[in-house]
């Protein structure tokens, strides 16, 4: 009866040290898959950023844009020598500020989109994180089962 008792502890010893195995690479590859999800969101944020840098260049060169128009008009009043001239330049900043502004509303949405994968990775993150501590605290509760267990085989 004790050695069935015995035998009966020596596998359950070795199966929560089994278990433990499992648990520290689960672990360990949740630990590297967090550590990637930060790599990628820190290389997002660095696409943000830049993404952000060229915005605000790409504002700069709309209002630019939009002074260059207004003095195209004045030319325009002041002259009608100048008028197809003024005209076609007016033709021209239209479609460069059209094109521009088309530019910035796709900057604006990458930068969007960017900005919810960043939340995304960030959540993942999150739930890496804590499934992490979930295992630590189901490895800890197993190494002292683990422990409470040899304790009994030695008695």
């Amino acid at each position: 009866m004790r050695e069935a008792a015995l035998t009966e502890a020596q596998e359950a010893s070795r199966k929560a040290v089994e278990e433990t195995t499992l648990l520290r690479e689960r672990a360990l590859m949740v630990e590297e898959a967090a550590s990637k999800a930060r790599e990628e969101a820190l290389s997002y944020k660095n696409v943000i950023a830049d993404l952000d840098k060229e915005k605000g260049l790409l504002k700069t060169d709309l209002d630019s844009l939009r002074e260059s128009f207004q003095r195209m008009k004045v030319v325009h009043v002041n002259g009608e020598i100048a008028r197809s001239a003024a005209e076609e330049a007016k033709k021209k900043a239209l479609e460069d500020l059209e094109a521009e502004r088309a530019r910035s509303r796709r900057l604006s949405d990458d930068v969007e989109r960017l900005k919810g994968e960043l939340l995304e990775k960030s959540g993942a993150i999150a739930q890496a994180g804590k499934a992490i501590e979930d295992l630590r605290v189901a490895n800890t509760e197993l190494a002292r089962s683990n422990r409470e267990i040899e304790r009994a085989n030695t008695k």
